[in-house]
């Protein structure tokens, strides 16, 4: 089967969207969720990701529910695949393209099995959909040109994370706990990374963030992810007496933290798109990744990369020294390269930036 019917499909379809991997996949991802429910309007909407990803899916008002796969046991695993089967859903679409949700699409045995035609394991579908006529060029691309070969229709193409008033009120208390008022205005240094070789020095994190204080009058965050601390604080360590505050909070507080900030430091990653996605201008640091493909979405975003011989690079290329930290693509980025952003982002935006808490009053009360 190649094309595909939809008025095959039963009433009131169960439909599981299999999208694991990466906090970047997963938004992008989202884009998808409400043209997918417009076009099957009585369908119970099902969205399968990895942990790490959960809460940025399950306050999609589109998503009926959310499954978490969690690599864990063997037998955690074959009762996780059992629960798929038993579901009994209508139609499997497989938007990760890997191994494992190749095979999570087949094992539900669900009538329709979409997937892309041309992936390495489409031998697990039963719906094999080709779109190069689309064009696609970038990850986001990929995915709304498969579902637009399920006939949904896209008003624009706008990755979505909704927040829910329970990380609004968290994040407000974190702020208020940590000396930041409403009225204040603050930027985000987000300073971790797991991949030691894209990791900025240390050192220009803490002189941008005493610039960024002085210079600008801003409060300065520093956050980081989950087992980044060390990274995070080896930067506070380095200000010159600049005062800062560092929160780590779960991700979706983060991410309301975020929504009000005037702007982001990061690198290339999950919390870059993140922010971009939320709106918040970003100033994103590559290295061993050219942006072309992975690049913010945001119209105010700024990209710092200064391509090297060796850049793009990969396991098979990369120069053994950069795994020791210091790789020459991040050595070469200058404070200034990240403070030109800065001042692209600020120009003319003398205003305060209007937050997004609600019901700010009754809270302070």
């Amino acid at each position: 089967m190649v094309g595909f019917d939809k008025e095959k499909l039963p009433p009131r379809p169960k439909i599981l969207l299999i999208k694991l991997r990466s906090i970047g996949d997963v938004i992008y991802n989202t884009a998808v969720y409400t043209p997918l429910k417009r076009l099957f309007p009585d369908s119970h909407l099902t969205v399968l990701v990895e942990r790490p990803s959960y809460d940025l899916v399950r306050e999609h008002p589109d998503v009926d529910e959310v499954l978490c796969f969690h690599k864990g046991s063997l037998w955690r695993q074959v009762r996780f695949y059992w629960k798929l089967f038993s579901k009994g859903y209508d139609m499997a679409i497989d938007m990760h393209e890997g191994t494992r949700g190749a095979i999570m699409c087949f094992v539900t045995q669900a009538p329709f099995r979409v997937g892309h035609k041309y992936a390495k394991r489409s031998f697990f579908y039963n719906v094999k959909l080709e779109f190069n006529d689309l064009q696609p060029k970038f990850p986001l691309d990929y995915q709304v040109a498969l579902i637009k070969k399920l006939g949904a229709s896209f008003d624009q193409i706008a990755p979505a994370v909704h927040l829910s008033e329970a990380s609004r009120e968290n994040a407000l208390r974190l702020l208020q706990e940590n000396g930041i008022c409403p009225e204040d205005r603050y930027c985000i240094i987000h300073t971790g990374t797991r991949k030691i070789y894209n990791q900025w020095q240390c050192e220009k994190f803490a002189r941008l963030a005493d610039i960024l204080s002085s210079r600008y009058g801003l409060k300065i965050i520093i956050t980081c992810g989950p087992g980044e601390e060390d990274q995070a604080q080896a930067v506070i360590d380095r200000m010159e007496g600049t005062p800062s505050t560092f929160i780590m909070a779960e991700l979706m507080d983060l991410a309301v933290i975020t929504e009000g900030a005037e702007f982001a430091v990061c690198h290339n990653g999950g919390y870059m798109h993140l922010a971009s996605v939320l709106g918040t201008p970003v100033i994103a640091l590559y290295g061993s990744v050219h942006p072309r493909v992975w690049r913010p979405l945001g119209e105010k975003d700024v990209v710092v990369y200064k391509q090297v011989e060796c850049s793009p690079c990969n396991h098979q290329t990369r120069k053994k020294e950069c795994y020791k930290g210091d790789a020459e693509c991040m050595q070469i980025i200058t404070v200034d390269d990240v403070l030109a952003g800065v001042d692209k982002i600020l120009e003319g935006n003398t205003e305060l930036k209007i937050r997004a808490f609600p019901h700010r009053g009754e809270l302070d009360r």
